[in-house]
């Protein structure tokens, strides 16, 4: 029993370090276990306050779930306390604290000193707590948290996805020797590598390193290892420190010849850059991916990888389980992520805030074409511009070396409704101007609900619509329409889609109840008829640089009550939980991916009301068969662009009806099968 409690905590342990790569070579400690307690309370940050009664918690953790569970959603403070022995091996050396994200503010207390306060919910923080922390004896950990409003911080007070509270990614405490390569620059890797140019024989490289020391030294050396995809070393080199005696940023150039490409999908190709500093035989090691590629948009053709055409569609996704919130464990990362490979999207917009680190890693290993954003969403005080430009530079610094990241998001249907001279314009106008200084590398992108042009429209290299037609305005087909004019109107302005998508609940079938857009009836059938009349416009377009469906994943929304399920957001294309794909999931995996498809839609429509009817499948396959009750019905080879087979006027019988699909690919055969039920009063 013991040996499997320890293996349990081992594997615990194993996943949470899993998402914090450059901390791995350190000495480290994940703190998991924390006592909390909700409200306004007295000197809780003191080592000495009684915490027996307050409970027991594991980080990740949110203490919002009630925004999800229908029972309230508290906005306020909250504390964790931790009592923690350091191991004798980090005696002497510096140490450090670092939270992946706390939602939405936090303070952090060491054994009663405070050490900092970080405002923004969705960005990593460290801060050196060497004076702070002692051995031998346990030191108290202390954070008081809150996600209260606030007008000084972005999102400002967004009421179309909840702010949840609480330390609801890992918590490290680490060491390093006295010269180390930072781990306080914006809570980043410390480690920047920037592609200044490249051809088929060579790529050149500028790697900026951020070292700092808390004493005069000499004689110390930084060097660098560069691996292929394959471990095998490409460039190795070293550079002498003679004096070094305060923070400094040390900026060396190599080349590696004959690169091979990130290129997407095609292959995601990834180099290892392996840095230490070493002083006096003592090492600090930071280890980080990248990937050489480059990337563009033209109005005209569409968007360009390596200098290739590459069409970037897929979806935008929040970061929520049902029955976690925010609080996701790496499997649940993990799990999210493999399901948008599996429907063969190649871009991803990370909605609508910085997402956990690992989310990262894994688009850059898929070859996923990833949009990444700040929150400044839909609503502005005119006092949040501080809080915003430190969020876009954690942003931007802490995900530097993601190749999947090909640009950063400003803003989200942020609306300047008088005139170019409210606040929110100015504040666009200097993120802008910072992510280019920052990152020469890549473009910046907005979304916007409003026309063509607008008093925040086309700031940012790139501009998106939101465009939800025949769900809160227009047609299905008005989407084209629009596409067209804008295209014809303004032929210099690249136009992508940011959103678009619709309800669709799995439990209501019945398409002549539907009650769009905030009604309590929204039957997956229209959900999946929207999407195969979208796509088809989308796809149609060349000219369209980017798409997304909203959303990938069912998400909550505190105090809605909409399409049959309170709280919920049910424009996902799976369900909240994660355990059903909905059919406009099959739809798009059938059109995207080049893994077999065969899916027979409406299967939970399974009480028939005619005797005559159809049946739509799914499927990339060259051919289908159908049967109806063990015979075989119809036979169809997939000509549609849209990988749609319709076998028309098929006879139900009364009572049970088995309906299977039957396709091949190679040797290989795939099925899939239904059951439809019909009585006698719906027998015409």
């Amino acid at each position: 029993m013991k040996y499997i409690l320890l293996l349990i905590a081992l594997l615990h342990f194993t996943l949470v370090q899993a998402q914090v790569p450059f901390i791995k070579n350190r000495k480290h400690l994940a703190l998991t276990d924390w006592k909390f307690s909700k409200g306004v309370i007295y000197n809780a940050q003191t080592p000495l306050f009684n915490d027996a009664s307050w409970e027991n918690v594991k980080v990740p953790h949110t203490y919002s779930m009630d925004a999800i569970n229908d029972v309230g959603y508290y906005r306020g403070m909250a504390w964790y306390r931790n009592q923690i022995t350091l191991p004798p091996s980090m005696k002497g050396e510096r140490v450090f604290i670092r939270f992946e994200a706390v939602g939405q503010e936090a303070t952090v207390y060491v054994n009663g000193k405070k050490i900092g306060q970080h405002i923004g919910g969705y960005s990593a923080f460290c801060y050196e707590i060497t004076k702070a922390i002692q051995f031998d004896t346990e030191n108290t950990i202390v954070v008081k948290v809150s996600n209260a409003p606030n007008f000084l911080r972005i999102p400002v007070d967004d009421a179309l996805f909840n702010h949840y509270g609480g330390i609801y990614r890992p918590v490290h405490i680490f060491s390093t020797p006295q010269c180390n390569i930072t781990p306080t620059f914006f809570a980043s890797s410390g480690v920047f590598v920037e592609l200044k140019n490249f051809n088929n024989d060579r790529a050149k490289l500028e790697i900026r390193t951020h070292l700092s020391t808390n004493t005069s030294i000499k004689a110390s050396e930084l060097n660098y290892k560069i691996l292929d995809g394959d471990k095998k070393v490409v460039v190795e080199k070293s550079s002498v420190i003679n004096q070094l005696s305060e923070d400094s940023v040390i900026t060396s150039t190599v080349e590696i010849t004959q690169p091979i490409l990130w290129n997407a999908r095609k292959n995601p190709h990834l180099y290892t850059l392996e840095i230490n500093i070493n002083h006096q035989q003592k090492n600090d090691k930071v280890i980080q991916t990248f990937g050489i590629r480059s990337f563009e948009a033209d109005a005209e053709k569409g968007t360009f990888l390596n200098g290739e055409l590459y069409r970037i569609y897929g979806v935008a996704m929040h970061q929520e389980w049902k029955d976690r919130g925010p609080a996701l464990l790496p499997e649940h990362h993990k799990k999210d992520m493999a399901l948008v490979h599996e429907i063969g999207a190649t871009g991803l917009r990370l909605s609508h805030y910085q997402h956990s680190d690992i989310t990262y890693q894994l688009a850059d290993e898929m070859g996923l074409m990833v949009w990444a954003e700040i929150p400044f969403v839909h609503n502005y005080s005119g006092r949040e511009s501080q809080n915003a430009i430190q969020q876009l530079k954690e942003l931007i610094y802490q995900n530097y070396n993601h190749p999947s990241i090909y640009a950063w998001g400003l803003w989200n249907e942020v609306r300047a409704w008088k005139s170019k001279d409210e606040p929110c314009v100015a504040l666009t106008e200097k993120l802008n101007q910072i992510a280019h200084q920052i990152d020469k590398t890549r473009l910046t992108v907005s979304a916007s609900d409003r026309g063509m042009k607008s008093n925040m429209g086309n700031i940012s290299d790139l501009q998106a619509w939101n465009k939800y037609y025949g769900w809160y305005y227009g047609e299905y087909a008005d989407m084209g329409k629009w596409l067209d004019n804008a295209h014809n109107d303004y032929p210099n302005m690249a136009l992508g889609i940011s959103e678009y998508g619709v309800g669709g609940n799995i439990y209501q079938q019945n398409t002549t109840l539907l009650e769009k857009p905030i009604g309590n009836y929204f039957p997956e059938p229209v959900q999946t008829h929207y999407h195969e009349v979208t796509w088809k416009i989308i796809k149609d377009r060349p000219y369209i640089w980017s798409s997304f469906v909203w959303n990938m994943f069912d998400f909550s929304v505190a105090g809605w009550n909409r399409g049959g399920i309170k709280n919920l957001n049910h424009k996902g294309l799976i369900t909240f939980d994660r355990k059903v794909k909905k059919d406009a999931f099959f739809f798009y995996k059938a059109n995207w991916s080049k893994s077999p498809v065969l899916h027979i839609a409406e299967t939970r429509n399974n009480q028939r009301t005619e005797a005559t009817t159809k049946v739509k499948v799914f499927s990339n396959l060259e051919k289908v068969t159908l049967k109806l009750n063990g015979k075989v019905i119809q036979k169809q080879k997939v000509i549609s662009d849209m990988h749609t087979i319709l076998f028309d006027n098929i006879t139900l019988q009364k009572g049970k009806n088995s309906i299977e699909v039957i396709g091949k690919k190679g040797k290989e055969i795939f099925s899939h099968q239904t059951e439809w039920f019909l009585t006698d009063q719906n027998i015409n």
